[in-house]
């Protein structure tokens, strides 16, 4: 189930402070058009006596922009609190390549509970065997549903390319949180890999994961940990007996 949220007011205003702050990409779609691209919010600024909002242009935005009759502009984000975000805007004007856009009347905040994702404690570890291999990756973040990995870097280096594919499944996976969080490990039927990209920023590559097999009384495990994790920030307790 998605949950909705309406965020309105000087909630916006802060929030986009924040993506400013922190750089964040938005992904802009231009209705009706081919046009879709990701661009950032530069700064804030009224406008005719209204409060606008300036992203730097897209490539292709323009030129997509110069065959519609009325700009209707979809803008997608993700918030520091990992939870998606979207809104619609109206019309514009593009100054010295960038876009004035007024400051939309609300946003929308929405999440699917069953994907609800949280950082995971430093120390998680996701292990399986592929091709007579052991392997072992750092989980970064986790949900009822899926994780995001990354391959532990070992004396090698870098590698050039992942040692797992797209697409691929990988079978009895175990998933190890640190003992003073979960004394017994959480087994895994069967993941399947949904994407892999390597960061920018460390070059390691990570992994979208999806825990498409799990047993009804592991997956009620995972989930009592996660809101158990949620409820209390990480902060170190006592083991769960779960």
């Amino acid at each position: 189930m998605t949950q909705f949220e309406k965020i309105t007011g000087s909630a916006i205003t802060e929030l986009f402070d924040t993506l400013i702050l922190h750089k964040t990409f938005l992904k802009l779609t231009l209705i009706d058009t081919g046009c879709e691209n990701l661009t950032r919010i530069v700064k804030l600024a009224d406008r005719n006596k209204k409060p606008h909002f300036v992203i730097d242009m897209p490539e292709g935005f323009e030129k997509a922009a110069a065959d519609v009759d009325v700009w209707q502009i979809h803008f997608e984000f993700n918030g520091m609190d990992k939870i998606q975000y979207a809104f619609t805007t109206k019309e514009g004007e593009i100054v010295d390549n960038q876009i004035h856009l007024e400051l939309p009347q609300e946003l929308e905040r929405r999440q699917r509970r069953e994907v609800f994702r949280i950082d995971a404690p430093p120390g998680t570890r996701l292990c399986f065997t592929a091709d007579d291999q052991q392997l072992e990756l750092e989980v970064l973040n986790i949900s009822v549903g899926g994780s995001l990995a990354a391959w532990v870097q070992t004396e090698a280096g870098i590698s050039k390319n992942p040692p797992l594919a797209t697409s691929q499944t990988l079978e009895d996976v175990t998933l190890i949180f640190p003992v003073d969080i979960i004394r017994r490990p959480i087994q895994v039927d069967s993941v399947q890999i949904k994407r892999i990209e390597r960061d920018p920023e460390t070059q390691r590559f990570e992994a979208g994961l999806e825990f498409s097999n799990i047993s009804k009384h592991e997956q009620k495990r995972l989930t009592d940990l996660i809101y158990e994790l949620q409820r209390q920030y990480l902060r170190h307790r006592l083991p769960l007996d779960l």
